[in-house]
């Protein structure tokens, strides 16, 4: 019976020592409001902008990010482009370009296989994409460290993954920054093991798209909130006598009976010094179309009210 109650004692003397050791302090810049906010409730941690919505959904195309992170070595920017067309895909304010799509076309354009815009060529490759937004950016940080302690009868070992991710919107008509911003996240997580039984854990891949959602939640509502205050701007796809029709319609959120105004698509102004675009002057109004009808998956057909000379290209958008 001393025996046992001699086992007993330490058993419950390793578990408890065991059970005081399974969040070890962790050295760097983790903060522990990063934990939750990665798991449950993310966005709670950022600040929220307020969301003015001008017209209906834009359409926003989220690039592959550039992964300039040492342990990530290239492999990373497409996770960050999935949790930013997820996300942007919940809030439901915008219509998002497919990554087949995105392939298809960036394949033939300067932003084919590179994640980010070239300066001077933003606005023809936003007009090839046919969106009003791209999203593009940098995995410029990620790392894992691991801390592990030994006690009398048992071991833990506490791993801790930190990201950074800068972001930035481009208005895919001008060419022009229009947001930027970066947000760091930390995800950790702890194993214990006690007289050979517990967890015997190695490294946790899901760490890597924890910390990159803790990293998004950082600026998530605001890039939302400025990409649906942006301007709506849609374009004409073709010319029939009295008839506009339209590359947008019923999904994008228009209305039979919506009044639009059309103008020229302008003219691209090159600086004559770094020669890079500053965007397209806005072109002469030409007149006035209303909302008859929709047809295919999301366009619709114009009707002239007032003026001439429509051509493929023109710029719709709200009379002001």
């Amino acid at each position: 019976m001393r025996k046992w109650a001699l086992l007993a004692g330490v058993l419950f003397a390793g578990v408890a020592a065991a059970g005081c050791a399974t969040a070890p302090p962790v050295t760097g810049p983790s903060t522990r409001d990063s934990v939750p906010a990665a798991e449950v409730g993310y966005r709670k941690t950022a600040q929220a902008a307020p969301i003015v919505s001008k017209g209906p959904k834009k359409r926003v195309a989220v690039v592959k990010f550039q992964d300039k992170s040492a342990y990530g070595r290239g492999r990373l920017g497409s996770a960050i482009q999935d949790i930013l067309t997820t996300e942007l895909t919940r809030s439901g304010q915008f219509i998002m370009v497919t990554r087949q799509d995105l392939d298809l076309i960036l394949d033939e354009q300067d932003l084919a296989h590179s994640g980010t815009i070239k300066a001077g060529t933003g606005a023809t490759s936003g007009e090839v994409l046919g969106v009003n937004a791209i999203v593009t950016g940098v995995v410029s940080q990620f790392g894992v460290k691991q801390k592990s302690a030994t006690y009398l009868v048992g071991a833990s070992k506490t791993q801790t993954a930190e990201a950074t991710v800068d972001v930035r919107v481009v208005d895919a008509v001008t060419g022009q920054i229009i947001y930027a911003e970066s947000g760091t996240g930390v995800h950790e997580t702890s194993s214990t093991e006690v007289l050979g039984i517990g967890g015997r854990t190695g490294y946790d891949e899901t760490m890597e798209g924890k910390a990159f959602r803790a990293a998004v939640s950082k600026f998530i509502d605001n890039l939302i909130g400025k990409m649906a205050s942006m301007e709506w701007t849609g374009k004409v796809a073709s010319v029939e006598g009295g008839e506009v029709t339209l590359n947008a319609g019923k999904k994008t959120g228009l209305a039979v009976g919506d009044r639009l105004r059309v103008y020229g698509e302008g003219r691209e102004v090159i600086d004559p010094d770094t020669k890079v675009s500053l965007g397209r002057r806005p072109g002469a109004e030409k007149g006035e179309i209303e909302i008859v009808d929709f047809f295919g998956e999301d366009a619709s057909i114009g009707k002239v009210l007032q003026g001439k000379g429509f051509a493929v290209n023109d710029i719709v958008r709200f009379g002001k």
